[in-house]
C-alpha cells in the first residue's frame, strides 16, 4: 500500500503542473546595498507578488493581478519614536497595471534559479512612475479585484487610487461601470485643487505644514531594485534558425505616491 502511494505522489509530481513559485533574490540597490526579494507567481490566480523588507524596516508588498489589471502596492510604516510616532501604518495604492510591465504569472512559472546565492542587478532603469490618489478605495477593491481586497485588507481606510483610472479597469460580468465610482469616496475638492481664487486656500503638502493637527498631502516613495519586465527571444540551431524564449529582462522602477491625509501626524514619511 505504502508503494502504491508513493507510485502516486510520484506519478503526480510529474505530470502536474505546480500552480505557484516562489523565488528568493539576492539584489544590489542603486546604494551598493543587498536585500532579499520574494516573488510569487500564482498560476490559478493569474498574479504575481514581489515582496521585499527595506533597510530602514519598511516592508514593501506589490501584487499585480494581470486577469483584472490591477496593480497593488502595500507599504508598511513603521513609526519613528524620535519624532514622536508610535506603532506602525498600512497603506495601500491600486493603480492600472501595465501588463507589459511584469512578465505573466505563466512565464514566470518557469524561472529558475541557477545560482541563488548570485547578487543580481536590474539590466535596466524605468525611472519613475508617479501616482496622485485622489479617491478612498472603499469597496471598490473588491469589486476591481478579490486578490487585490485581500492583499489590502490590513491597510483598511487606507487603501487610494486615481478616480481617472477607474474608466480604464473594464467591468467584471453582471456589473456597470458606474458601479466601481459609486463605491469610492473622493478626496475633498480644496485637496484636489491648486486654485485658490475663490478664496480658499489649497491644501499644502505635509512637509510644509507644521501644524500637525492640519490636512495636507503626504508622498511616498518606493523602488523595486529588480523584477522580471520582459521576456527574451533569441535565434538560432535549438529552433531551426527561428526565434526562442531564451531567457528574461530585468528591470529597476520607482514609484512616488501623492495622497491627502485629514491630518499631517498621520503621514508618518512626512519628515
Amino acid at each position: 500500500m505504502v508503494i502504491f502511494v508513493l507510485k502516486i505522489l510520484f506519478l503526480i509530481n510529474i505530470f502536474v503542473q505546480p500552480t505557484c513559485l516562489q523565488l528568493l533574490i539576492n539584489v544590489k540597490n542603486q546604494g551598493g546595498d543587498v536585500m532579499q526579494e520574494n516573488i510569487t507567481a500564482n498560476v490559478s490566480e493569474d498574479t504575481v507578488t514581489l515582496e521585499f523588507l527595506r533597510l530602514d524596516g519598511v516592508y514593501v508588498s506589490q501584487l499585480v493581478d494581470f486577469t483584472n489589471e490591477v496593480e497593488a502596492m502595500k507599504v508598511i510604516i513603521p513609526g519613528e519614536e524620535e519624532l514622536g510616532q508610535t506603532g506602525h501604518q498600512i497603506l495601500c495604492f491600486l493603480t492600472h497595471a501595465a501588463q507589459a510591465d511584469f512578465i505573466a504569472p505563466d512565464a514566470m512559472a518557469k524561472l529558475r534559479q541557477k545560482n541563488p546565492g548570485t547578487v543580481r542587478v536590474a539590466e535596466e532603469d524605468k525611472g519613475w512612475r508617479q501616482t496622485t490618489a485622489t479617491a478612498w478605495a472603499g469597496r471598490a477593491t473588491l469589486l476591481l479585484s478579490p486578490a487585490a481586497a485581500r492583499h489590502c485588507a490590513p491597510a483598511h481606510d487606507k487603501v487610494y487610487l486615481r478616480s481617472a483610472d477607474l474608466s480604464r479597469w473594464a467591468p467584471r460580468p453582471g456589473m456597470e461601470q458606474s458601479s466601481y465610482s459609486s463605491e469610492v469616496t473622493p478626496f475633498p475638492a480644496h485637496a484636489l485643487s491648486s486654485d485658490t481664487s475663490d478664496g480658499n486656500p489649497s491644501v499644502s503638502v505635509c512637509v510644509a505644514e507644521k501644524d500637525a493637527s492640519k490636512e495636507c498631502i503626504c508622498h511616498l516613495e518606493v523602488c523595486v531594485n529588480w523584477y522580471p519586465c520582459g521576456l527574451k527571444y533569441c535565434k538560432g540551431k535549438p529552433q531551426g534558425g527561428l526565434s526562442y524564449r531564451c531567457g528574461i529582462k530585468t528591470c529597476h522602477r520607482c514609484y512616488r505616491y501623492h495622497y491627502y491625509v485629514r491630518r499631517r501626524d498621520t503621514c508618518l514619511n512626512y519628515m
